[in-house]
């Protein structure tokens, strides 16, 4: 009866173990997708502000901007331009999807009334 008891006890400590590798390799590969997504990501929107400031990239009207890299197959990226608002401030936002999974990042842009960026 012993024995028993204890192959029971035995046979549930290794199955919450084994549950517990399949979780972490989970969140493991998120954690993978989630900082290159980051990457990809944040090198586009600087990419796109250096573009805006020099005045090669003109904020005259909402935009969708193709990535000038190249990505891993399965991956989408698209990057949104705004117009400027009343505070003369652009929004970029760039959008990465891989299988089902979907990372997001927006940052904003200063840029005057005068500046190069209206032509």
């Amino acid at each position: 009866m012993e024995i028993l008891l204890s192959l029971f006890v035995l046979s549930g400590s290794l199955t919450a173990i084994f549950s517990g590798f399949e979780i972490s390799a989970k969140l493991n590969s998120y954690a993978v997708f989630e900082a290159e997504a980051a990457f990809l990501a944040e090198r586009e929107i600087e990419l796109a502000k250096s573009e805006l400031l020099k005045g090669n990239l003109k904020a005259t009207k909402p935009q969708k901007l193709k990535s000038r890299f190249r990505l891993k197959p399965g991956w989408k990226l698209v990057t949104l331009l705004t117009l400027p608002d009343q505070d003369d401030t652009v929004r970029l936002q760039v959008r990465i999807k891989h299988n089902d999974r979907i990372f997001q990042l927006e940052s904003f842009l200063f840029l005057p009334q005068g500046a190069n960026n209206n032509g």
